[in-house]
Protein backbone atom coordinates (compact mmCIF):
# COMPACT_ATOMS: atom_id res chain seq x y z
CA UNK A 1 0.00 0.00 0.00
CA UNK A 2 0.56 3.61 -0.43
CA UNK A 3 2.55 5.65 2.15
CA UNK A 4 -0.07 8.37 1.76
CA UNK A 5 -2.66 6.48 1.88
CA UNK A 6 -1.35 4.97 5.43
CA UNK A 7 -1.04 8.38 6.70
CA UNK A 8 -4.56 9.07 6.11
CA UNK A 9 -5.71 7.08 8.71
CA UNK A 10 -7.27 9.33 11.38
CA UNK A 11 -4.70 7.56 14.31
CA UNK A 12 -1.73 8.59 12.29
CA UNK A 13 -2.41 12.46 11.32
CA UNK A 14 0.27 13.53 14.41
CA UNK A 15 2.81 12.49 11.57
CA UNK A 16 4.11 15.39 9.76
CA UNK A 17 5.88 15.39 6.30
CA UNK A 18 9.12 17.32 6.58
CA UNK A 19 10.56 16.61 2.71
CA UNK A 20 10.44 14.48 -0.26
CA UNK A 21 6.60 14.78 -0.49
CA UNK A 22 6.61 13.90 -3.52
CA UNK A 23 7.18 10.69 -2.87
CA UNK A 24 4.30 10.34 -0.67
CA UNK A 25 3.36 7.70 -3.81
CA UNK A 26 5.68 5.51 -2.78
CA UNK A 27 5.03 1.48 -1.07
CA UNK A 28 5.13 0.01 1.87
CA UNK A 29 5.69 -3.21 2.63
CA UNK A 30 6.80 -3.12 6.19
CA UNK A 31 8.25 -0.67 9.06
CA UNK A 32 11.43 -0.76 10.86
CA UNK A 33 12.79 0.45 13.84
CA UNK A 34 17.01 0.84 13.72
CA UNK A 35 18.90 3.44 15.41
CA UNK A 36 22.23 2.50 14.46
CA UNK A 37 25.47 4.20 12.37
CA UNK A 38 25.33 1.69 10.11
CA UNK A 39 21.73 1.71 9.04
CA UNK A 40 22.12 1.16 5.50
CA UNK A 41 23.26 -2.17 5.96
CA UNK A 42 19.34 -3.22 7.31
CA UNK A 43 17.70 -1.69 4.52
CA UNK A 44 14.78 -3.55 2.64
CA UNK A 45 12.96 -2.49 -0.60
CA UNK A 46 9.30 -1.19 0.51
CA UNK A 47 10.61 -0.34 3.98
CA UNK A 48 9.32 2.64 6.03
CA UNK A 49 12.22 3.26 8.39
CA UNK A 50 11.50 5.04 11.99
CA UNK A 51 14.27 6.22 14.06
CA UNK A 52 15.53 8.75 16.84
CA UNK A 53 17.97 10.58 14.60
CA UNK A 54 20.39 10.47 17.73
CA UNK A 55 23.38 9.16 15.26
CA UNK A 56 23.00 11.66 12.78
CA UNK A 57 23.38 14.78 14.97
CA UNK A 58 26.89 13.51 15.99
CA UNK A 59 27.98 12.40 12.15
CA UNK A 60 25.41 14.53 9.48
CA UNK A 61 26.70 12.47 6.17
CA UNK A 62 25.09 9.74 7.85
CA UNK A 63 21.46 10.67 7.15
CA UNK A 64 22.79 12.04 3.62
CA UNK A 65 23.68 8.38 3.05
CA UNK A 66 20.89 7.18 3.96
CA UNK A 67 19.04 8.76 1.75
CA UNK A 68 20.67 7.51 -1.06
CA UNK A 69 20.77 4.57 0.20
CA UNK A 70 16.84 4.11 0.11
CA UNK A 71 16.53 5.63 -3.19
CA UNK A 72 18.57 2.79 -4.26
CA UNK A 73 16.94 0.04 -2.96
CA UNK A 74 13.49 1.68 -3.50
CA UNK A 75 12.45 2.18 0.34
CA UNK A 76 9.75 3.75 1.53
CA UNK A 77 10.62 6.97 3.53
CA UNK A 78 12.28 7.98 6.91
CA UNK A 79 10.25 8.78 9.96
CA UNK A 80 12.35 10.65 12.70
CA UNK A 81 11.45 11.81 16.12
CA UNK A 82 10.63 15.61 15.76
CA UNK A 83 12.52 17.64 19.08
CA UNK A 84 14.53 14.53 20.13
CA UNK A 85 18.02 14.69 18.87
CA UNK A 86 16.81 16.74 15.73
CA UNK A 87 14.65 20.05 15.31
CA UNK A 88 14.69 20.49 12.18
CA UNK A 89 16.06 19.39 8.73
CA UNK A 90 19.35 21.33 7.19
CA UNK A 91 18.29 22.66 3.53
CA UNK A 92 20.84 20.29 1.49
CA UNK A 93 18.81 17.37 3.09
CA UNK A 94 15.56 18.80 1.92
CA UNK A 95 16.70 19.28 -1.11
CA UNK A 96 18.19 16.01 -1.66
CA UNK A 97 15.16 14.06 -0.33
CA UNK A 98 12.99 16.27 -2.64
CA UNK A 99 15.22 15.61 -5.55
CA UNK A 100 15.35 11.60 -5.07
CA UNK A 101 11.40 11.46 -3.72
CA UNK A 102 12.43 10.14 -0.37
CA UNK A 103 9.91 11.11 2.01
CA UNK A 104 11.13 12.15 5.60
CA UNK A 105 8.25 12.20 8.71
CA UNK A 106 8.35 13.96 11.72
CA UNK A 107 6.75 11.69 14.47
CA UNK A 108 5.39 13.40 17.70
CA UNK A 109 7.56 13.82 20.15
CA UNK A 110 5.65 12.69 22.85
CA UNK A 111 5.49 9.34 21.08
CA UNK A 112 7.68 6.29 21.92
CA UNK A 113 8.82 4.74 18.73
CA UNK A 114 7.68 1.58 20.08
CA UNK A 115 4.16 3.47 20.12
CA UNK A 116 4.86 5.18 16.31
CA UNK A 117 5.98 1.45 14.90
CA UNK A 118 2.60 0.17 16.68
CA UNK A 119 0.56 2.57 15.50
CA UNK A 120 1.95 1.96 11.71
CA UNK A 121 1.99 -1.34 11.82
CA UNK A 122 -1.76 -1.67 12.55
CA UNK A 123 -2.49 0.83 10.08
CA UNK A 124 -0.88 -1.30 7.19
CA UNK A 125 -2.80 -4.51 8.68
CA UNK A 126 -5.54 -3.20 9.26
CA UNK A 127 -5.62 -2.01 5.84
CA UNK A 128 -4.19 -5.33 4.16
CA UNK A 129 -7.12 -6.90 5.67
CA UNK A 130 -9.61 -5.04 4.79
CA UNK A 131 -8.17 -5.06 0.81
CA UNK A 132 -7.89 -8.50 1.38
CA UNK A 133 -11.44 -9.00 2.39
CA UNK A 134 -12.36 -6.86 -1.00
CA UNK A 135 -10.19 -8.77 -3.15
CA UNK A 136 -11.85 -11.94 -2.18
CA UNK A 137 -15.37 -10.06 -2.66
CA UNK A 138 -14.05 -8.92 -5.97
CA UNK A 139 -12.83 -12.01 -7.19
CA UNK A 140 -16.25 -14.11 -6.12
CA UNK A 141 -18.45 -10.99 -8.07
CA UNK A 142 -16.18 -11.54 -11.10
CA UNK A 143 -16.36 -15.35 -10.71
CA UNK A 144 -19.86 -15.33 -10.83
CA UNK A 145 -20.06 -13.53 -13.76
CA UNK A 146 -18.39 -15.75 -15.45
CA UNK A 147 -20.00 -18.52 -14.25
CA UNK A 148 -23.56 -17.04 -15.16
CA UNK A 149 -22.22 -16.97 -19.25
CA UNK A 150 -22.77 -12.48 -19.34
CA UNK A 151 -21.94 -10.33 -22.20
CA UNK A 152 -18.85 -8.97 -22.93
CA UNK A 153 -20.30 -5.72 -22.49
CA UNK A 154 -21.93 -6.52 -19.27
CA UNK A 155 -18.41 -8.06 -17.56
CA UNK A 156 -16.27 -4.82 -19.10
CA UNK A 157 -18.99 -2.68 -17.42
CA UNK A 158 -18.48 -4.78 -14.26
CA UNK A 159 -14.73 -4.55 -14.24
CA UNK A 160 -14.90 -0.98 -15.04
CA UNK A 161 -16.18 -0.92 -11.62
CA UNK A 162 -13.65 -2.71 -9.54
CA UNK A 163 -11.25 -0.98 -11.51
CA UNK A 164 -12.84 2.40 -11.03
CA UNK A 165 -11.43 3.06 -14.28
CA UNK A 166 -12.76 3.00 -18.03
CA UNK A 167 -11.72 -0.63 -20.45
CA UNK A 168 -11.69 -1.62 -23.27
CA UNK A 169 -11.26 -5.29 -24.78
CA UNK A 170 -9.14 -5.28 -27.95
CA UNK A 171 -8.84 -8.60 -30.33
CA UNK A 172 -5.87 -10.21 -31.45
CA UNK A 173 -5.96 -7.33 -34.45
CA UNK A 174 -5.97 -4.68 -31.82
CA UNK A 175 -9.48 -3.88 -32.89
CA UNK A 176 -11.84 -2.39 -29.97
CA UNK A 177 -14.13 -4.49 -29.84
CA UNK A 178 -15.64 -3.82 -26.93
CA UNK A 179 -15.64 -1.28 -24.37
CA UNK A 180 -17.39 -0.08 -20.76
CA UNK A 181 -20.27 2.20 -21.33
CA UNK A 182 -18.35 5.49 -20.32
CA UNK A 183 -15.75 4.48 -23.05
CA UNK A 184 -18.11 3.63 -26.06
CA UNK A 185 -17.62 6.49 -27.74
CA UNK A 186 -13.80 6.32 -27.91
CA UNK A 187 -14.02 2.49 -29.72
CA UNK A 188 -13.33 3.44 -33.30
CA UNK A 189 -10.85 6.38 -32.49
CA UNK A 190 -8.99 3.90 -29.86
CA UNK A 191 -9.10 1.02 -33.12
CA UNK A 192 -7.60 3.70 -35.49
CA UNK A 193 -5.08 5.21 -33.15
CA UNK A 194 -3.64 1.55 -32.25
CA UNK A 195 -3.84 -0.14 -35.47
CA UNK A 196 -2.49 3.00 -37.68
CA UNK A 197 -0.52 5.17 -35.73
CA UNK A 198 1.19 3.90 -32.54
CA UNK A 199 3.52 1.67 -34.29
CA UNK A 200 2.79 -1.28 -32.15
CA UNK A 201 3.90 -4.90 -33.41
CA UNK A 202 0.44 -6.28 -32.25
CA UNK A 203 0.76 -9.66 -33.69
CA UNK A 204 3.76 -9.80 -31.32
CA UNK A 205 2.98 -7.81 -28.33
CA UNK A 206 3.54 -10.23 -25.48
CA UNK A 207 4.11 -7.84 -22.23
CA UNK A 208 2.24 -4.68 -20.79
CA UNK A 209 3.26 -1.42 -22.85
CA UNK A 210 2.24 2.26 -22.32
CA UNK A 211 0.74 4.74 -24.57
CA UNK A 212 -0.64 8.19 -24.62
CA UNK A 213 -3.83 8.64 -26.68
CA UNK A 214 -6.74 11.38 -26.06
CA UNK A 215 -5.23 13.18 -23.54
CA UNK A 216 -5.15 10.01 -21.07
CA UNK A 217 -2.26 7.34 -20.32
CA UNK A 218 -3.58 3.51 -21.61
CA UNK A 219 -2.14 0.70 -20.79
CA UNK A 220 -2.58 -2.05 -22.50
CA UNK A 221 -1.93 -5.93 -21.58
CA UNK A 222 -2.09 -9.03 -22.94
CA UNK A 223 -4.67 -11.38 -22.02
CA UNK A 224 -3.62 -14.84 -21.73
CA UNK A 225 -4.51 -17.85 -24.64
CA UNK A 226 -3.29 -20.97 -25.94
CA UNK A 227 -2.10 -19.15 -28.71
CA UNK A 228 -0.47 -16.32 -28.96
CA UNK A 229 -1.83 -15.75 -32.36
CA UNK A 230 -5.86 -15.87 -30.68
CA UNK A 231 -4.71 -13.70 -27.98
CA UNK A 232 -6.87 -10.67 -27.05
CA UNK A 233 -5.92 -7.10 -25.16
CA UNK A 234 -7.48 -5.04 -22.35
CA UNK A 235 -6.69 -1.07 -22.54
CA UNK A 236 -7.28 0.74 -19.37
CA UNK A 237 -7.05 4.45 -18.60
CA UNK A 238 -4.46 4.68 -16.61
CA UNK A 239 -4.91 7.20 -13.12
CA UNK A 240 -2.09 6.94 -10.97
CA UNK A 241 1.19 6.83 -12.72
CA UNK A 242 2.75 4.03 -9.68
CA UNK A 243 -0.43 1.93 -9.24
CA UNK A 244 -0.72 0.60 -5.44
CA UNK A 245 -0.61 -3.23 -4.61
CA UNK A 246 -4.34 -3.52 -4.42
CA UNK A 247 -4.87 -1.69 -7.66
CA UNK A 248 -2.33 -4.12 -9.69
CA UNK A 249 -4.00 -6.85 -7.72
CA UNK A 250 -7.33 -5.83 -9.13
CA UNK A 251 -6.05 -5.50 -12.25
CA UNK A 252 -4.71 -8.46 -11.94
CA UNK A 253 -8.90 -10.24 -10.89
CA UNK A 254 -9.82 -8.53 -13.69
CA UNK A 255 -7.32 -9.83 -16.36
CA UNK A 256 -7.76 -13.25 -14.81
CA UNK A 257 -12.27 -13.24 -15.27
CA UNK A 258 -11.00 -11.47 -18.89
CA UNK A 259 -8.84 -14.24 -19.89
CA UNK A 260 -11.38 -17.17 -18.77
CA UNK A 261 -13.83 -15.28 -20.87
CA UNK A 262 -11.66 -14.73 -24.02
CA UNK A 263 -10.32 -18.93 -23.55
CA UNK A 264 -14.28 -19.79 -23.88
CA UNK A 265 -14.78 -17.94 -27.13
CA UNK A 266 -11.30 -19.11 -28.34
CA UNK A 267 -12.74 -22.82 -27.85
CA UNK A 268 -16.27 -21.87 -29.57
CA UNK A 269 -13.96 -20.73 -32.57
CA UNK A 270 -11.39 -23.34 -32.25
CA UNK A 271 -15.08 -25.59 -32.20
CA UNK A 272 -16.17 -23.68 -35.31
CA UNK A 273 -13.31 -24.61 -37.07
CA UNK A 274 -13.12 -27.64 -36.58
CA UNK A 275 -17.24 -28.62 -37.43
CA UNK A 276 -16.47 -26.60 -40.96
CA UNK A 277 -13.37 -28.82 -41.83
CA UNK A 278 -15.69 -31.87 -40.69
CA UNK A 279 -18.09 -30.44 -43.34
CA UNK A 280 -15.41 -29.28 -46.26
CA UNK A 281 -14.35 -32.70 -46.01
CA UNK A 282 -17.22 -34.34 -45.62
CA UNK A 283 -17.89 -33.03 -49.07
CA UNK A 284 -14.32 -33.59 -50.82
CA UNK A 285 -15.32 -37.78 -49.63
CA UNK A 286 -18.68 -37.21 -51.35
CA UNK A 287 -20.37 -38.02 -48.42
CA UNK A 288 -23.08 -35.34 -48.77
CA UNK A 289 -25.70 -34.35 -51.21
CA UNK A 290 -26.22 -31.63 -53.15
CA UNK A 291 -29.30 -30.22 -51.08
CA UNK A 292 -27.56 -30.87 -47.48
CA UNK A 293 -24.63 -28.84 -48.82
CA UNK A 294 -26.76 -26.35 -49.94
CA UNK A 295 -28.41 -26.37 -46.38
CA UNK A 296 -25.33 -26.14 -44.49
CA UNK A 297 -23.77 -22.94 -46.69
CA UNK A 298 -27.14 -21.13 -45.98
CA UNK A 299 -27.19 -21.54 -42.21
CA UNK A 300 -23.25 -20.16 -42.49
CA UNK A 301 -24.13 -16.99 -45.25
CA UNK A 302 -21.89 -18.76 -47.89
CA UNK A 303 -23.33 -18.26 -51.01
CA UNK A 304 -23.77 -22.03 -52.78
CA UNK A 305 -23.18 -20.62 -56.09
CA UNK A 306 -19.98 -18.97 -55.50
CA UNK A 307 -16.78 -20.20 -56.89
CA UNK A 308 -13.26 -20.50 -55.36
CA UNK A 309 -10.01 -21.37 -56.05
CA UNK A 310 -8.43 -24.23 -53.77
CA UNK A 311 -4.88 -23.68 -52.40
CA UNK A 312 -3.34 -26.35 -50.29
CA UNK A 313 -0.58 -25.12 -47.68
CA UNK A 314 1.78 -28.24 -46.66
CA UNK A 315 4.27 -28.96 -43.75
CA UNK A 316 5.32 -31.81 -44.01
CA UNK A 317 8.89 -32.16 -45.98
CA UNK A 318 10.98 -35.74 -46.76
CA UNK A 319 8.62 -37.60 -45.14
CA UNK A 320 8.68 -35.55 -42.14
CA UNK A 321 5.37 -34.87 -40.47
CA UNK A 322 5.54 -31.45 -38.01
CA UNK A 323 4.79 -30.92 -34.31
CA UNK A 324 1.41 -30.73 -33.54
CA UNK A 325 2.26 -27.25 -31.94
CA UNK A 326 4.44 -25.84 -35.17
CA UNK A 327 0.94 -26.82 -37.38
CA UNK A 328 -1.09 -25.07 -34.69
CA UNK A 329 0.88 -21.87 -35.24
CA UNK A 330 0.97 -21.96 -38.60
CA UNK A 331 -2.63 -22.50 -38.91
CA UNK A 332 -3.50 -19.72 -36.44
CA UNK A 333 -1.20 -17.12 -38.64
CA UNK A 334 -2.57 -17.86 -41.73
CA UNK A 335 -5.85 -17.30 -40.34
CA UNK A 336 -4.70 -14.24 -38.65
CA UNK A 337 -3.72 -12.98 -41.43
CA UNK A 338 -6.70 -13.45 -43.28
CA UNK A 339 -8.60 -11.88 -40.97
CA UNK A 340 -6.09 -8.86 -40.70
CA UNK A 341 -6.43 -8.13 -44.23
CA UNK A 342 -10.24 -8.60 -44.26
CA UNK A 343 -9.97 -11.41 -47.05
CA UNK A 344 -12.98 -13.66 -48.67
CA UNK A 345 -10.99 -16.74 -47.70
CA UNK A 346 -12.48 -19.97 -46.03
CA UNK A 347 -9.79 -22.89 -44.06
CA UNK A 348 -10.09 -25.68 -42.98
CA UNK A 349 -7.56 -28.55 -41.89
CA UNK A 350 -7.00 -31.90 -43.79
CA UNK A 351 -4.08 -34.10 -41.98
CA UNK A 352 -1.52 -31.83 -41.91
CA UNK A 353 -2.32 -29.69 -44.61
CA UNK A 354 -4.15 -26.31 -44.39
CA UNK A 355 -6.63 -25.72 -47.14
CA UNK A 356 -8.01 -22.42 -48.34
CA UNK A 357 -11.18 -21.78 -50.29
CA UNK A 358 -10.09 -18.71 -52.14
CA UNK A 359 -12.92 -16.21 -53.86
CA UNK A 360 -12.40 -15.99 -57.35
CA UNK A 361 -12.13 -12.43 -57.37
CA UNK A 362 -8.85 -12.35 -55.39
CA UNK A 363 -5.77 -12.58 -57.45
CA UNK A 364 -4.71 -15.79 -55.81
CA UNK A 365 -1.14 -15.67 -56.82
CA UNK A 366 -0.55 -12.72 -55.22
CA UNK A 367 -2.43 -13.56 -52.27
CA UNK A 368 -0.10 -16.67 -51.85
CA UNK A 369 2.61 -14.55 -52.08
CA UNK A 370 2.07 -12.45 -49.75
CA UNK A 371 0.86 -15.11 -47.21
CA UNK A 372 3.92 -17.33 -48.03
CA UNK A 373 6.47 -13.53 -47.22
CA UNK A 374 3.93 -13.30 -44.01
CA UNK A 375 4.97 -16.81 -42.40
CA UNK A 376 8.61 -16.61 -43.47
CA UNK A 377 9.13 -13.71 -41.80
CA UNK A 378 7.35 -15.27 -38.37
CA UNK A 379 10.58 -16.84 -36.62
CA UNK A 380 8.65 -18.69 -34.35
CA UNK A 381 8.19 -20.94 -37.38
CA UNK A 382 10.28 -24.21 -37.51
CA UNK A 383 9.55 -25.84 -40.52
CA UNK A 384 9.14 -24.99 -44.61
CA UNK A 385 5.89 -25.20 -46.61
CA UNK A 386 5.37 -25.39 -49.94
CA UNK A 387 1.72 -24.35 -51.77
CA UNK A 388 -0.33 -25.65 -54.38
CA UNK A 389 -3.56 -24.27 -55.78
CA UNK A 390 -6.31 -24.92 -58.08
CA UNK A 391 -6.03 -23.54 -62.04
CA UNK A 392 -9.87 -23.59 -61.85
CA UNK A 393 -12.80 -22.06 -60.08
CA UNK A 394 -15.85 -23.50 -59.19
CA UNK A 395 -18.98 -23.92 -56.01
CA UNK A 396 -17.79 -26.14 -53.07
CA UNK A 397 -19.84 -28.35 -54.45
CA UNK A 398 -16.45 -29.34 -56.47
CA UNK A 399 -14.37 -29.06 -53.94
CA UNK A 400 -13.07 -32.87 -54.20
CA UNK A 401 -12.08 -31.89 -58.07
CA UNK A 402 -10.39 -28.62 -56.80
CA UNK A 403 -8.65 -29.99 -53.82
CA UNK A 404 -7.31 -32.61 -56.17
CA UNK A 405 -5.99 -30.18 -58.87
CA UNK A 406 -4.04 -27.98 -55.82
CA UNK A 407 -3.00 -31.27 -54.41
CA UNK A 408 -1.14 -32.31 -57.64
CA UNK A 409 -0.23 -28.56 -57.62
CA UNK A 410 2.02 -29.46 -54.81
CA UNK A 411 4.10 -32.28 -56.21
CA UNK A 412 5.58 -29.42 -58.86
CA UNK A 413 7.04 -27.40 -55.56
CA UNK A 414 10.36 -27.84 -54.72
CA UNK A 415 12.63 -25.08 -52.17
CA UNK A 416 13.35 -22.87 -55.31
CA UNK A 417 9.17 -22.82 -56.49
CA UNK A 418 7.45 -23.12 -53.82
CA UNK A 419 4.29 -22.09 -55.03
CA UNK A 420 2.72 -23.77 -57.85
CA UNK A 421 -0.42 -23.65 -59.78
CA UNK A 422 -2.08 -26.72 -61.28
CA UNK A 423 -0.50 -27.60 -65.02
CA UNK A 424 -3.50 -30.46 -66.98
CA UNK A 425 -1.85 -33.54 -67.56
CA UNK A 426 -4.39 -35.16 -70.14
CA UNK A 427 -6.99 -33.95 -72.14
CA UNK A 428 -10.06 -34.29 -69.87
CA UNK A 429 -8.05 -32.35 -67.72
CA UNK A 430 -7.52 -29.57 -70.06
CA UNK A 431 -11.10 -29.45 -70.76
CA UNK A 432 -12.14 -28.84 -67.31
CA UNK A 433 -10.37 -25.67 -67.73
CA UNK A 434 -12.71 -24.62 -69.52
CA UNK A 435 -15.08 -21.92 -67.93
CA UNK A 436 -18.58 -23.85 -67.20
CA UNK A 437 -20.87 -21.31 -69.06
CA UNK A 438 -18.96 -21.99 -72.69
CA UNK A 439 -18.66 -25.70 -71.74
CA UNK A 440 -22.79 -26.00 -70.78
CA UNK A 441 -23.42 -24.01 -73.86
CA UNK A 442 -21.49 -26.10 -76.17
CA UNK A 443 -23.06 -29.28 -75.08
CA UNK A 444 -26.03 -28.27 -75.38
CA UNK A 445 -25.63 -27.15 -78.95
CA UNK A 446 -23.78 -30.83 -79.46
CA UNK A 447 -26.12 -33.25 -77.52
CA UNK A 448 -29.07 -31.01 -76.19
CA UNK A 449 -31.99 -33.39 -77.86
CA UNK A 450 -30.33 -36.75 -76.07
CA UNK A 451 -29.15 -35.36 -72.73
CA UNK A 452 -32.20 -36.54 -71.02
CA UNK A 453 -31.84 -39.58 -72.82
CA UNK A 454 -30.07 -41.94 -70.57
CA UNK A 455 -29.80 -44.97 -73.18
CA UNK A 456 -28.84 -43.55 -75.92
CA UNK A 457 -26.61 -41.03 -74.25
CA UNK A 458 -24.57 -44.21 -73.04
CA UNK A 459 -24.91 -45.81 -76.41
CA UNK A 460 -23.50 -42.67 -78.09
CA UNK A 461 -20.46 -42.88 -75.42
CA UNK A 462 -20.16 -46.43 -76.23
CA UNK A 463 -19.98 -46.34 -80.01
CA UNK A 464 -17.66 -42.68 -79.77
CA UNK A 465 -15.17 -44.56 -77.16
CA UNK A 466 -15.38 -48.03 -79.46
CA UNK A 467 -14.11 -46.60 -82.09
CA UNK A 468 -17.57 -46.65 -84.26
CA UNK A 469 -17.25 -50.74 -83.77
CA UNK A 470 -20.85 -51.88 -84.00
CA UNK A 471 -20.58 -55.12 -82.68
CA UNK A 472 -18.07 -54.40 -79.89
CA UNK A 473 -20.84 -51.58 -78.76
CA UNK A 474 -23.60 -54.46 -78.70
CA UNK A 475 -21.16 -56.61 -76.40
CA UNK A 476 -20.63 -54.11 -73.81
CA UNK A 477 -24.17 -53.03 -73.68
CA UNK A 478 -25.34 -56.70 -73.79
CA UNK A 479 -27.96 -56.04 -76.76
CA UNK A 480 -28.19 -56.88 -79.80
CA UNK A 481 -26.48 -55.73 -82.89
CA UNK A 482 -29.82 -54.41 -84.76
CA UNK A 483 -30.88 -52.68 -81.78
CA UNK A 484 -27.30 -50.51 -81.61
CA UNK A 485 -27.70 -49.45 -85.33
CA UNK A 486 -31.90 -48.75 -84.65
CA UNK A 487 -30.29 -46.54 -81.80
CA UNK A 488 -27.33 -44.91 -83.49
CA UNK A 489 -30.34 -44.14 -86.49
CA UNK A 490 -32.46 -42.34 -83.37
CA UNK A 491 -29.30 -40.31 -82.48
CA UNK A 492 -28.61 -39.38 -85.67
CA UNK A 493 -32.05 -37.94 -86.77
CA UNK A 494 -32.46 -36.24 -83.35
CA UNK A 495 -29.13 -34.42 -83.58
CA UNK A 496 -29.24 -33.97 -87.40
CA UNK A 497 -25.69 -35.02 -88.17
CA UNK A 498 -23.95 -37.79 -89.53
CA UNK A 499 -22.07 -40.01 -87.39
CA UNK A 500 -19.94 -41.39 -90.07
CA UNK A 501 -18.62 -37.75 -89.95
CA UNK A 502 -14.61 -37.14 -88.55
CA UNK A 503 -15.45 -33.63 -87.66
CA UNK A 504 -19.16 -34.40 -85.96
CA UNK A 505 -17.46 -37.31 -83.75
CA UNK A 506 -14.88 -35.07 -82.48
CA UNK A 507 -17.52 -32.37 -81.35
CA UNK A 508 -19.43 -35.16 -79.79
CA UNK A 509 -16.20 -36.72 -78.15
CA UNK A 510 -15.35 -33.63 -76.73
CA UNK A 511 -19.27 -33.15 -75.44
CA UNK A 512 -19.08 -36.11 -74.02
CA UNK A 513 -16.34 -35.64 -71.64
CA UNK A 514 -17.32 -32.25 -70.93
CA UNK A 515 -20.40 -33.51 -69.15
Amino acid sequence: MKLNDILEHPSLHSIQVAAGANGLYRNVSQVGMIDAPDINDFLFEGQLLVTSGFHFTKNPHLLHDLIIGMHDINASGIAIKLDRYIYELPTDIIILADKLAIPILWTPADDFLSLTVKRLTAVILETQNTELRQIIAINQQLSNLNAQNITYQHLLDQSAKVLKTPLALLDSHFTAIYASSEWVAQREFLTHYLRHESGIDYLNLSASTRIAFNHQIIDILPIFSALNENKAFAAFVVNESEPSDFQMLRQQQVMNTLGLANSRTDLLNETDFRNRSGFFLNVMQGGLSDPAIDNYLHDENIDNKQCFRVAIIDFVQQNTIIESHQFEIRQQLTRWFISEHHLPVLTFSHSQQLVLLINEDIDTRQFLNQLFQFLNTQKKLNYPFTMGFSRISKSIHKLSELYGQANNALKLTSSQHPIMRFRPKNAQELLDLLPKQESDIFVEKTLGNILKNTELLETLKSYVFLHQNVTAVATALFVHRNTINYRLKRISDLLGVDLEMPDVLVDIQLALLLI
